[in-house]
């Protein structure tokens, strides 16, 4: 049975280790549109959390943003709105494993089991506010962001095709 193409960026499922896992740490965001379950950086020139490209060092993967609404009330999204300050919360410990989909480029394989891979920045969907970022499978063994360390045991994802859903731990972590 193949499996659906159906992105979803990174998904927290558990951590390496010892220790509590999937607490999310916050950040302050200024200007970008971040999507639920996108890698992100820290900006250089600012200090502040912005969606990760493909070949950059992340500091983990964002999960949601608080801010004041136009009346004043709290709110929490998704998505975090271009030109609107929030506070981002991010799973940022470089230990926490993620599910994450391969793209549709090359057919998953047993032997990608601790290989390394890219991420494909794909676009987010504005409406529920989650992520279109994938695992770029036709670089698994020569990309650096991820490190595949199992497949899903989600029953209708998990068939070794295309757009599988990988078990991943972020190797170009900020603090690692």
């Amino acid at each position: 049975m193949a499996n659906i193409d159906s992105p979803m960026g990174f998904n927290p499922v558990g951590k390496i280790g010892s220790g509590p896992s999937q607490k999310a740490a916050e950040y302050k965001i200024t200007n970008d549109v971040i999507f639920q379950g996108d890698a992100v950086q820290i900006a250089s020139n600012s200090g502040v959390l912005t969606q990760a490209g493909v070949d950059s060092t992340c500091v983990g993967v964002f999960w949601g943003c608080n801010f004041d609404d136009s009346t004043g009330k709290p709110a929490f999204k998704n998505q975090s709105a271009a030109g609107q300050a929030s506070v981002g919360f991010v799973y940022d410990d470089p230990y926490q494993v993620f599910e994450l989909q391969g793209d549709s480029g090359t057919a998953a394989a047993q032997t990608n089991i601790g290989r390394t891979a890219d991420i494909v920045v794909g676009t987010g969907n504005t409406t529920n506010g989650i992520s279109g970022m994938e695992l770029d499978s036709s670089d698994i063994g020569t990309g650096d962001v991820v490190r595949i360390i199992g497949f899903s045991g989600n029953a209708s994802r998990n068939a070794i095709a295309a757009n599988m859903l990988y078990e991943v731990l972020i190797t170009k972590h900020l603090y690692k």
